[in-house]
Protein backbone atom coordinates (compact mmCIF):
# COMPACT_ATOMS: atom_id res chain seq x y z
CA UNK A 1 0.00 0.00 0.00
CA UNK A 2 3.10 2.30 0.92
CA UNK A 3 4.44 1.62 -2.36
CA UNK A 4 1.58 2.50 -4.15
CA UNK A 5 1.39 5.79 -2.34
CA UNK A 6 5.10 6.83 -2.83
CA UNK A 7 4.65 5.73 -6.52
CA UNK A 8 1.41 7.97 -6.99
CA UNK A 9 3.19 10.99 -6.24
CA UNK A 10 5.90 10.37 -7.95
CA UNK A 11 3.69 10.28 -11.17
CA UNK A 12 2.15 13.27 -9.54
CA UNK A 13 5.45 15.22 -9.34
CA UNK A 14 6.52 13.77 -12.79
CA UNK A 15 3.04 15.13 -14.32
CA UNK A 16 3.38 18.77 -12.36
CA UNK A 17 7.02 18.97 -13.66
CA UNK A 18 6.16 18.51 -17.47
CA UNK A 19 3.11 21.14 -17.17
CA UNK A 20 5.76 23.53 -16.83
CA UNK A 21 7.38 25.23 -19.76
CA UNK A 22 10.93 25.92 -19.16
CA UNK A 23 11.05 28.15 -22.26
CA UNK A 24 8.97 30.63 -19.77
CA UNK A 25 11.50 31.04 -17.34
CA UNK A 26 14.73 33.44 -17.98
CA UNK A 27 17.75 34.70 -16.33
CA UNK A 28 20.28 37.23 -16.90
CA UNK A 29 23.72 34.51 -17.58
CA UNK A 30 25.21 35.54 -14.40
CA UNK A 31 22.44 34.58 -12.73
CA UNK A 32 22.31 31.01 -14.34
CA UNK A 33 23.82 29.56 -11.30
CA UNK A 34 19.98 30.20 -9.86
CA UNK A 35 17.90 28.43 -12.74
CA UNK A 36 18.00 25.50 -10.69
CA UNK A 37 15.97 27.71 -7.83
CA UNK A 38 14.14 29.52 -9.97
CA UNK A 39 12.48 26.38 -11.70
CA UNK A 40 11.67 24.50 -8.23
CA UNK A 41 9.76 28.02 -7.57
CA UNK A 42 7.94 27.73 -10.40
CA UNK A 43 6.71 24.68 -9.41
CA UNK A 44 6.11 25.77 -6.20
CA UNK A 45 4.16 28.59 -7.58
CA UNK A 46 2.03 26.27 -9.79
CA UNK A 47 1.33 23.71 -7.38
CA UNK A 48 -0.65 26.72 -5.17
CA UNK A 49 -4.85 25.96 -6.04
CA UNK A 50 -4.49 29.79 -6.81
CA UNK A 51 -1.87 29.09 -10.10
CA UNK A 52 -3.38 27.33 -12.69
CA UNK A 53 -0.46 27.96 -15.17
CA UNK A 54 2.39 29.69 -14.97
CA UNK A 55 2.97 32.23 -17.65
CA UNK A 56 6.79 33.73 -16.82
CA UNK A 57 9.03 33.42 -14.32
CA UNK A 58 11.81 35.87 -13.45
CA UNK A 59 14.62 36.94 -11.26
CA UNK A 60 13.14 40.08 -9.33
CA UNK A 61 16.65 42.48 -8.83
CA UNK A 62 14.74 44.86 -6.66
CA UNK A 63 14.10 42.38 -4.26
CA UNK A 64 17.09 39.67 -4.27
CA UNK A 65 20.14 39.84 -1.91
CA UNK A 66 23.56 38.32 -2.33
CA UNK A 67 23.07 34.91 -2.12
CA UNK A 68 19.13 35.15 -1.76
CA UNK A 69 17.25 35.03 -4.65
CA UNK A 70 13.36 36.14 -4.91
CA UNK A 71 11.82 35.06 -8.05
CA UNK A 72 8.81 36.89 -9.48
CA UNK A 73 6.32 34.10 -11.01
CA UNK A 74 3.53 35.35 -13.04
CA UNK A 75 0.14 33.26 -12.71
CA UNK A 76 -2.69 32.59 -14.55
CA UNK A 77 -5.60 32.21 -12.19
CA UNK A 78 -8.50 29.98 -12.98
CA UNK A 79 -10.58 32.41 -13.84
CA UNK A 80 -7.88 33.74 -16.47
CA UNK A 81 -6.63 36.82 -14.93
CA UNK A 82 -3.11 36.68 -14.47
CA UNK A 83 -0.97 38.01 -10.75
CA UNK A 84 2.48 37.95 -9.82
CA UNK A 85 3.48 35.59 -7.31
CA UNK A 86 6.33 36.10 -4.85
CA UNK A 87 8.73 33.15 -4.37
CA UNK A 88 11.70 33.10 -1.84
CA UNK A 89 14.40 31.40 -3.94
CA UNK A 90 16.04 29.41 -0.80
CA UNK A 91 12.59 28.54 0.68
CA UNK A 92 10.28 28.30 -2.14
CA UNK A 93 8.20 29.86 -0.11
CA UNK A 94 5.42 32.38 -1.84
CA UNK A 95 6.11 35.88 -0.39
CA UNK A 96 2.34 37.15 -1.74
CA UNK A 97 -0.20 38.12 0.73
CA UNK A 98 -3.01 36.39 0.04
CA UNK A 99 -5.25 38.54 2.38
CA UNK A 100 -4.59 41.81 -0.09
CA UNK A 101 -4.58 39.31 -3.16
CA UNK A 102 -8.33 38.28 -1.86
CA UNK A 103 -9.42 41.91 -1.35
CA UNK A 104 -8.46 43.37 -4.64
CA UNK A 105 -11.78 44.57 -7.08
CA UNK A 106 -11.68 42.23 -10.61
CA UNK A 107 -10.41 45.72 -12.00
CA UNK A 108 -7.68 46.63 -9.71
CA UNK A 109 -6.17 42.72 -10.57
CA UNK A 110 -7.13 43.55 -14.17
CA UNK A 111 -5.35 46.59 -13.91
CA UNK A 112 -1.87 44.96 -12.43
CA UNK A 113 -2.46 42.33 -15.04
CA UNK A 114 -1.95 45.37 -17.89
CA UNK A 115 0.93 46.95 -16.14
CA UNK A 116 2.77 43.19 -15.97
CA UNK A 117 2.06 42.62 -19.49
CA UNK A 118 3.26 46.20 -20.19
CA UNK A 119 6.53 46.15 -18.12
CA UNK A 120 7.29 42.89 -20.37
CA UNK A 121 6.69 43.79 -23.61
CA UNK A 122 9.22 46.78 -22.78
CA UNK A 123 11.84 44.55 -21.81
CA UNK A 124 11.53 42.45 -24.71
CA UNK A 125 11.28 45.26 -26.92
CA UNK A 126 14.33 46.31 -25.72
CA UNK A 127 16.00 43.23 -25.70
CA UNK A 128 14.78 42.93 -29.37
CA UNK A 129 16.09 46.55 -30.31
CA UNK A 130 19.83 45.14 -28.75
CA UNK A 131 20.01 42.01 -30.86
CA UNK A 132 18.53 44.22 -34.09
CA UNK A 133 21.37 46.68 -33.44
CA UNK A 134 24.11 44.26 -33.39
CA UNK A 135 22.81 42.38 -36.15
CA UNK A 136 22.94 45.69 -38.06
CA UNK A 137 26.30 46.85 -37.35
CA UNK A 138 27.66 43.36 -38.69
CA UNK A 139 25.95 43.64 -41.72
CA UNK A 140 26.86 47.19 -42.27
CA UNK A 141 30.48 45.59 -41.98
CA UNK A 142 30.55 42.62 -44.08
CA UNK A 143 28.76 44.57 -46.92
CA UNK A 144 30.54 48.29 -46.46
CA UNK A 145 32.87 46.74 -49.63
CA UNK A 146 29.76 45.81 -52.05
CA UNK A 147 28.73 47.87 -55.06
CA UNK A 148 25.25 49.98 -55.44
CA UNK A 149 23.75 47.88 -52.50
CA UNK A 150 20.60 48.29 -52.48
CA UNK A 151 18.63 47.09 -48.93
CA UNK A 152 14.96 45.33 -49.64
CA UNK A 153 14.12 44.66 -46.28
CA UNK A 154 13.65 47.65 -43.95
CA UNK A 155 16.23 48.55 -40.47
CA UNK A 156 14.18 47.46 -38.09
CA UNK A 157 11.77 44.50 -38.95
CA UNK A 158 10.42 42.02 -36.91
CA UNK A 159 13.45 39.20 -36.27
CA UNK A 160 12.15 35.57 -37.19
CA UNK A 161 13.59 34.25 -33.86
CA UNK A 162 13.17 36.23 -30.81
CA UNK A 163 13.59 34.88 -26.91
CA UNK A 164 15.21 36.94 -24.60
CA UNK A 165 18.32 35.04 -24.76
CA UNK A 166 18.59 34.75 -28.90
CA UNK A 167 17.36 36.18 -31.96
CA UNK A 168 17.58 35.72 -35.95
CA UNK A 169 17.22 38.27 -38.79
CA UNK A 170 17.15 37.95 -42.10
CA UNK A 171 17.57 40.66 -44.44
CA UNK A 172 17.35 40.63 -48.77
CA UNK A 173 18.89 43.36 -50.49
CA UNK A 174 20.52 44.07 -54.21
CA UNK A 175 23.82 44.85 -55.10
CA UNK A 176 25.82 45.21 -58.56
CA UNK A 177 29.20 43.47 -59.92
CA UNK A 178 32.16 45.26 -60.83
CA UNK A 179 31.08 44.32 -64.92
CA UNK A 180 27.71 45.81 -63.63
CA UNK A 181 25.74 42.82 -63.11
CA UNK A 182 22.59 42.40 -60.99
CA UNK A 183 23.35 40.47 -57.76
CA UNK A 184 20.79 39.16 -55.33
CA UNK A 185 21.90 38.59 -51.72
CA UNK A 186 20.26 37.11 -48.40
CA UNK A 187 21.68 37.71 -44.95
CA UNK A 188 21.08 35.63 -41.90
CA UNK A 189 22.06 36.50 -38.50
CA UNK A 190 22.21 34.71 -35.58
CA UNK A 191 22.80 36.33 -32.09
CA UNK A 192 22.23 35.40 -28.37
CA UNK A 193 23.69 36.82 -25.09
CA UNK A 194 26.68 35.16 -23.77
CA UNK A 195 28.61 34.98 -20.43
CA UNK A 196 28.67 38.20 -18.80
CA UNK A 197 25.47 39.25 -20.94
CA UNK A 198 28.27 39.80 -23.97
CA UNK A 199 26.11 39.75 -27.61
CA UNK A 200 27.56 37.03 -29.57
CA UNK A 201 26.76 37.61 -33.15
CA UNK A 202 26.87 36.01 -37.10
CA UNK A 203 26.11 37.37 -40.13
CA UNK A 204 25.66 34.88 -42.87
CA UNK A 205 25.45 36.09 -46.49
CA UNK A 206 24.49 33.54 -49.61
CA UNK A 207 22.96 34.64 -52.95
CA UNK A 208 19.09 34.99 -53.20
CA UNK A 209 17.21 33.32 -55.97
Amino acid sequence: MLNKIVLGLLVCLSVSAQALDENRLWLPVKYHKYYLDLKESALAAEALENCSEVLRGVIDLEQSSKGHPIFRILCRRPDGISYNEMVDGLSKQTLTTQLIEETLSAEELERLRLEEEARLAKEEALQQERFSRECERLLVEKTRLMLEMQRLTPAGAEPDEFSMLAAAYTVDFNAVSIGGQPLKYQSLCRVQVTEGEVLQAEVIIKPRR
